[in-house]
């Protein structure tokens, strides 16, 4: 289950980046302006919530097993461009009839993650996490190809993209995308459907997004049918991020026992479980 859910939100956060670039392509004339001032913040605050349901057959009772998870968000990142990343997320999920808070953040070449109360860092290299991330994501460019449909309308000042992705299309390009992140893992994913929308504001930000997908994830036979709803808000596109970043004090330096040091790639020890 560990693996699955770790393969489920790797998932979340690659489709969520392909449909990101999909409305920063097309059409042309408005959205090579949103591209343009996506690409040139320095900073970003976003709320994101997840719920969804995870349906597993039980083949000694004839029947279907459902389970829910909810999690909630918030993600805050500023110099991203001036060369010192700054970063923090508060996250609260529930599942299996508990609810698990922690608290992430990057400063100063470690990555720390406080875990009700467990607290524990290690050092991620900023470069190497970057390159790392823009290898996953590199197949975003041809996210239009990828779209069975996508339109805009007007609502008010905003304006609102809709897509709705070709699920095969969308597997290649998936598994693709993840395969750096999941490395050996014997995890396997079919994509059912992805639809969803982004608001676009009068300055030529984005404002909030959903996206409903539904997908089936295998390993080491086990199998689960995810039907996922995103929600996101975007907090004040353009204007300077307040992040105040928590004490570093009392974190256990795991590069020790993961044998990681200053510089590497983070596909070892706990980064690899991150992504």
């Amino acid at each position: 289950m560990k693996r699955l859910m770790t393969a489920l939100l790797a998932a979340v956060m690659t489709v969520t980046m392909a449909g990101t670039a999909l409305a920063a392509e097309d059409p042309a004339a408005l959205l090579e302006r949103v591209t343009q001032k996506a690409n040139e913040l320095d900073s970003m605050d976003c709320d994101l919530g997840v719920h969804a349901v995870m349906v597993m057959q039980d083949p000694e009772m004839d029947l279907d097993l459902s389970l829910n998870l909810d999690m909630m968000m918030n993600m805050k990142m500023e110099q991203i461009k001036s060369g010192n990343l700054r970063y923090k997320a508060d996250m609260a999920m529930e599942f299996l009839g508990q609810t698990e808070y922690a608290t992430v953040f990057y400063k100063d070449g470690y990555y720390y993650m406080d875990s009700n109360g467990e607290k524990i860092k290690y050092p991620m290299d900023l470069n190497s996490m970057i390159a790392s991330v823009e290898q996953t994501t590199a197949a975003a460019d041809l996210a239009p190809s990828l779209m069975k449909s996508l339109s805009v309308r007007e609502e008010g000042e905003n304006r609102v993209l809709s897509y709705v992705a070709d699920p095969a299309k969308m597997n290649a390009y998936v598994q693709d995308a993840l395969k750096p992140l999941l490395g050996s893992m014997d995890v396997g994913m079919i994509i059912r459907e992805v639809k969803g929308e982004y608001v676009i504001n009068k300055d030529d930000y984005y404002t909030s997004m959903n996206m409903y997908m539904v997908m089936d994830m295998s390993s080491y036979g086990e199998t689960l049918r995810i039907i996922m709803l995103l929600e996101g808000n975007f907090n004040n596109p353009g204007q300077p991020v307040n992040l105040e970043l928590p004490s570093t004090d009392g974190y256990s330096d795991l590069s020790t026992y993961y044998g990681t040091s200053r510089g590497s790639s983070g596909a070892t020890g706990p980064a690899a479980e991150i992504w």
